[in-house]
């Protein structure tokens, strides 16, 4: 249909005329445009900030490991419980992860979005692993606000690649080895991290983003977003074409965190 992908290509800003979207700035130039979509995930948040749009949305880190194993009895099909989960792999390990436990690591935005967050952090507060340190001078030196000649956080940091959390990994081992005797002799080979862009009610932002004709949002996935991937491209680019969407899109509506 005439796409291009330009891969490795921060974008910058977005320009405007008369309240509505006319371009978009990469680091490599303009590109002109009447509509975009922003789905940054974790970086959503940080790029709406800089045109004045303020995502109720936060990083949470998830953690994962392969380990290897030779016990024949353990099920080829994935199994998740309240603390482990893990999936057969086509290369004959296994993915494993400690089911609702998730680090929160303490940043500005935290502070920012205590009162939106409140409510879930009271029914969730036992799936959060709180760590304050590091992370929130990282986020003190990460600039909130730039022009279009700036070079951007997006171009220092391209890709987010935190560390992963080994205590959380060797829990879910513990967890796992109780439940499958199987896994007692299995060995870690591999760890790693990601982070989670993480809304109010856990469900994704979908749609106009309201202050800026021309811009849609799709984020704020909550660690679902493989699942609702396809999903999700469908009803954003049925609301970017203009036409009736295929299914209800309301629940995902930016405005449903603004005041009625």
């Amino acid at each position: 249909h005439g796409a291009h992908l330009l891969q490795s290509c921060a974008v910058r800003s977005i320009e405007t005329q008369a309240g509505r979207v006319c371009g978009v700035v990469t680091e490599q130039g303009p590109i002109q445009c009447d509509q975009v979509v922003l789905a940054g995930g974790s970086w959503s948040r940080l790029f709406a900030g800089n045109l004045g749009i303020s995502i109720p949305q936060l990083k949470v880190l998830a953690t994962a490991a392969r380990v290897d194993t030779l016990d024949g009895r353990i099920p080829a099909l994935p199994v998740a419980a309240d603390n482990f989960a893990f999936r057969r792999r086509a290369d004959g390990g296994y993915t494993i992860a400690r089911s609702n436990a998730n680090i929160a690591q303490i940043t500005t935005d935290n502070f920012r979005l205590f009162k939106e967050f409140a409510p879930a952090l009271a029914k969730g507060w036992r799936e959060l692993r709180v760590r304050a340190g590091k992370q929130l001078f990282k986020d003190l030196r990460v600039p909130k606000r730039w022009s279009n000649q700036d070079t951007t956080p997006f171009e220092q940091t391209r890709i987010l690649d935190p560390d992963p959390a080994p205590g959380l990994n060797h829990e879910a081992v513990r967890n796992l080895s109780h439940a499958f005797p199987g896994f007692a002799q299995c060995r870690i080979s591999h760890e790693w991290a990601g982070m989670i862009d993480v809304t109010p009610d856990a469900v994704p932002i979908i749609g106009q983003a309201g202050q800026i004709d021309g811009l849609f949002i799709a984020t704020g996935f909550s660690g679902h977003g493989f699942g609702l991937g396809p999903a999700a491209g469908e009803l954003i680019a049925d609301l970017v074409r203009g036409v009736a969407p295929r299914v209800d899109p309301s629940p995902f509506r930016f405005g449903r965190f603004t005041k009625k």
